[in-house]
């Protein structure tokens, strides 16, 4: 072993016993791991993989990486507290070890086809999608990024030999669409909700969503509302994170959410927020079906 790429984390937002059992002693045992490896023979990079929510509670903002921490800052949830700290603990144990820290934004769909296996966010953004009345103010700004560029990013900053940075957002930065640029390109491509925004319902709508997740399960509201309440925060805060590193490495911008929102809609409501899995061939070999 010679680089650590550490990606796994409790998205929990809601449970802070989730986020510090598996966040920060996760994060401290493949801390650990890794210095056995540099006193062992040494370590090329140790890559984090963090969050644009460490960056904390913001308001119409256009957040820099060297700007991104600030202890001064209230956390919204224990997911961006213990993320953060998480950093906080790589820059403190592995002092001598080149480091990479990779923050995406708010990973939705996959630019190149509508089909997804992850539906936590495409819950909320359907949900969203089917309202006639947003409680938002159109020109607030959405930090999407699709799959397929954070994971590029990943993998390319990781494996190259000298980077220019030791931090880098992998997000849409100023290049972030507003709701009324995703309203209207949902509406162009066949969406027949026709939406109307009214921010001053805000607080009443975030009452209602209160309510709807604490309804019984059956009655199908909970599990999106549960999901939109804690994603809420990252809906109204007008903040978006500052990407010309990451496009500069890559020499490319990532794809912006319009191109591919309505098909990752349609996708998630016609298989009813499920991927259609076929069975592997029976008695059929591994090198044959693949």
């Amino acid at each position: 072993m010679d680089s650590v790429i550490h990606c796994a984390a409790s998205l929990n937002r809601k449970s802070s016993k989730a986020c510090f059992n598996v966040n920060l002693r996760g994060t401290l045992s493949v801390l650990k791991l890794a210095r056995d490896a540099r006193d062992l023979h040494g370590l090329r990079r140790f890559t984090d993989i963090s969050t644009v929510a460490v960056a904390g509670e913001r308001k119409h903002e256009v957040v820099t990486e060297d700007n991104t921490i600030d202890w001064d800052k209230s956390d919204y949830d224990p997911y961006a507290r213990t993320k953060k700290f998480c950093e906080h603990m790589l820059h403190e144990l592995l002092p001598d070890v080149q480091q990479l820290v990779l923050r995406p934004s708010i990973v939705l769909g996959d630019s190149r086809f509508p089909e997804t296996t992850q539906f936590d966010m495409v819950r909320a953004f359907v949900m969203l999608a089917k309202l006639p009345v947003l409680p938002f103010h159109p020109d607030w700004r959405l930090d999407i990024v699709p799959v397929d560029y954070v994971s590029k990013a990943i993998v390319t900053l990781h494996q190259r030999d000298k980077l220019a940075h030791d931090a880098y957002s992998l997000s849409s930065g100023t290049a972030s669409l507003t709701y009324r640029q995703v309203v209207d390109a949902m509406r162009r491509a066949g969406h027949p909700v026709k939406h109307r925004f009214v921010p001053g319902l805000n607080g009443a709508f975030n009452r209602v969503v209160e309510t709807a997740s604490n309804t019984p399960r059956g009655w199908g509201l909970s599990l999106p509302a549960s999901l939109l309440k804690v994603f809420l925060p990252y809906l109204t805060f007008d903040t978006v994170f500052d990407n010309r590193r990451v496009v500069d490495a890559l020499g490319e911008a990532p794809a912006p959410f319009d191109r591919y929102a309505y098909g990752l809609y349609r996708f998630a409501v016609d298989h009813n927020f499920s991927y259609p899995y076929q069975p592997w061939p029976g008695g059929a070999q591994v090198r044959q079906v693949a």
